[in-house]
């Protein structure tokens, strides 16, 4: 028999799979602070032959979840910052300040855990391996076995200083519009996963739970299709190079959601990782498979009963001077309405695309998240803008679309539909002026104390207000062409299509993120002004004025050929200013119809770079703009454009 030969390694670098110095301790062991356990002997329990697989001292995820969360029906479950961990956690790994954010002066701060928090995340924590491997087992890439797809997902990863540039990016200017996670809970979570791993090294797949290495994936895929090329160029990201591995990217975080059996197997990671993908998917023509995976989460999210986390005196009047038990309940609970609430803007805001809703107000009880200092829970004055309170003001501007919806299914009349409609068009006015925090108002004076992204926040709720008052006219937009009773909403929504071109071309910060929803916003916008063309004699002065703007819309929207909202939306635009040519330069003689197949031909051919379709029809084109936009290809081609060159109001 082979004499076996003594172990080198240290058990801690062999489980992690890194090279060790063959020290004792060794210099990864020193550098993790663990050089007292830095050893060479394996657990008595313990298998060596098969050390290259790390050991579950825990069950597999998934066993016994379904009996924690039942157990606390009105609190999410846990988060598991330690589900990527390969040794237990140390207090005096959490280093007070990280130097890598010396040129990030909005990241100054470090977020601890309390004893309470490590000690039941350590309880809860899971190594997640799947056990069955994937149907197609000769494939590579997302599918394959096991073991190539974990190789492949390690292949995706970028150096552990490209990770940190893209969460640290995504943190200060996109988390403040979407708030799907806890930013410092999850740096503590990364710290941990890359404790004594250097910027030119690699994060280390195997091992990690594979829905923590979903979130992981979604928040960079978010960053790298939202950031800049300028920003990219800093980071050394080339522009083609980004452009491949945000689609990489997104299709790697929905894979580790499938190799960890998600559906079944319900966890926070799951609802955080679908919810985050929204600032990517859509950019990336993924729009309709968000969908379906939003109606999963949202199920998840109810197993997990973050639909009934309602106001709970004894937890949120924690102050300063309570218990680190009581604030770290309170952090989960704050952690959960957050992501609640993310999920009903989500549903609320596609209720125009999809004319109805999933998530009904009367059916939960979690109340909006509290303004607080996320780092120790303490209350902050309502007056000072927190990570909070941009979602907590989208959130009412949603709720407010839900009512108005409501409200039109219950009338029975032209009349009082139409009433219906002046009536939320004043209300929502009322929300964007009265209602609006002091903060958000452009007159208001600019506080140092308050986030970099007020400004940002500012821009965008001028936009979103703009379209939202188009959406309650939305019934109405094409009879108000052709009808006089309904030339109020012709006005109000051709001036609120300016006030979004107008918004948009507002000098921006140069390294500001690129969000996918003004684009739309944009598009919609152009598309109004574009059927006013179609009934505007050409003598008239405003039509060179809207045509310019349309115009600038599109050669704007061509600057960004990576985001296919912008390729399809400046695709769409071209064809109706092409045909609004022609049907101006015979109006003179007869109104003519707009030929919606010619458009629907043109935009299809641009989109497929294709020959022409021998029955141009709506069905045949993928969904031009996302849900949000609140105009669907059948709306769009079937309600707006369907209709004679009549005189005009």
């Amino acid at each position: 028999m082979p004499v076996q030969r003594p172990r080198e390694t240290c058990t801690e670098c062999s489980m992690r799979r890194q090279k060790c110095d063959r020290q004792l301790p060794c210099s990864r062991c020193i550098k993790r602070g663990i050089a007292d356990q830095c050893t060479r002997e394996w657990p008595t329990q313990y298998n060596p032959s098969i050390h290259r697989v790390y050991k579950r001292s825990r069950p597999l995820q998934g066993e016994g979840a379904r009996s924690k969360s039942a157990s606390s029906p009105t609190s999410p479950q846990a988060p598991t910052p330690t589900a990527g961990s390969r040794r237990p956690l140390q207090l005096n790994e959490f280093a007070a300040h990280d130097t890598r954010w010396a040129d990030e002066p909005r990241l100054q701060y470090s977020f601890t855990p309390t004893k309470a928090l490590i000690s039941e995340l350590r309880t809860q924590d899971s190594d997640t391996q799947l056990d069955h491997p994937w149907i197609d087992s000769t494939g590579t890439g997302f599918n394959s076995t096991e073991d190539v797809h974990s190789e492949f997902l390690q292949m995706l990863l970028p150096k552990v200083g490209h990770i940190w540039d893209l969460v640290n990016y995504h943190e200060l200017c996109l988390l403040w519009y979407h708030g799907c996670y806890f930013g410092p809970l999850f740096r503590w979570e990364l710290e941990n996963v890359l404790a004594g791993q250097d910027e030119k090294e690699t994060l280390i797949v195997n091992g990690l739970d594979l829905q923590w290495l979903g979130l992981l994936f979604s928040i960079l895929a978010g960053s790298v299709t939202c950031a800049p090329e300028r920003r990219l160029s800093q980071w050394g990201f080339q522009k083609d190079e980004g452009s491949r591995l945000s689609m990489q990217w997104y299709k790697a975080s929905i894979s580790c959601l499938n190799q960890a059996n998600y559906t079944s197997n319900h966890n926070i990671y799951a609802v955080h990782t679908i919810a985050t993908l929204t600032m990517s998917a859509h950019p990336l023509g993924q729009s309709a498979e968000l969908s379906v995976l939003l109606g999963g989460a949202l199920k998840i999210a109810q197993s997990l009963g973050l639909d009934k986390l309602d106001y709970d005196a004894s937890l949120d009047e924690t102050t300063n001077a309570s218990t680190e038990e009581q604030r770290h309940r309170l952090i989960k609970r704050e952690i959960g309405r957050r992501l609640w609430s993310q999920l009903c803007v989500q549903d609320w805001m596609s209720l125009p695309f999809n004319e109805s809703y999933h998530i009904q107000p009367s059916h939960f009880t979690t109340t909006k998240p509290s303004n607080r200092n996320h780092l120790n829970m303490d209350p902050i004055p309502p007056d000072f803008p927190t990570y909070i309170s941009y979602g907590n003001y989208l959130f009412e501007i949603a709720k407010l679309m839900v009512k108005h919806h409501e409200d039109i299914l219950r009338a029975t009349t032209q009349f009082t539909t139409y009433e219906h409609v002046i009536e939320y068009d004043s209300r929502m006015r009322t929300l964007a002026t009265k209602g609006m925090p002091s903060y958000f108002h452009v007159v208001q004076p600019i506080d140092p104390a308050w986030p970099e992204w007020i400004p940002a926040a500012r821009g965008s709720l001028t936009i979103c207000f703009a379209h939202k008052i188009i959406m309650i006219h939305r019934a109405y937009i094409k009879q108000s062409f052709v009808n006089p009773t309904y030339s109020m909403t012709r006005l109000t929504c051709l001036a609120a299509a300016k006030t979004i071109l107008n918004e948009a071309k507002q000098t921006k910060d140069l390294d500001g993120p690129i969000i996918w929803v003004d684009k739309a916003f944009c598009i919609v916008a152009a598309i109004i002004l574009c059927l006013d063309l179609f009934h505007r004699p050409k003598s008239d002065p405003v039509f060179d004025t809207h045509k310019e703007l349309v115009t600038e819309c599109i050669e704007s929207l061509r600057k960004f050929g990576d985001s296919v909202i912008a390729i399809r939306g400046a695709s769409l635009l071209a064809a109706l200013l092409m045909e609004s040519d022609r049907v101006t330069c015979i109006w003179t003689w007869q109104p003519q119809a707009i030929n919606v197949r010619e458009i629907i031909t043109s935009v299809g051919a641009e989109m497929d770079g294709a020959s022409p379709f021998d029955d141009a029809q709506p069905q045949q084109l993928p969904e031009l703009l996302p849900p949000q936009a609140g105009f669907c290809n059948r709306f769009i081609f079937e309600e707006l454009l369907s209709t004679n060159i009549n005189a005009y109001a």
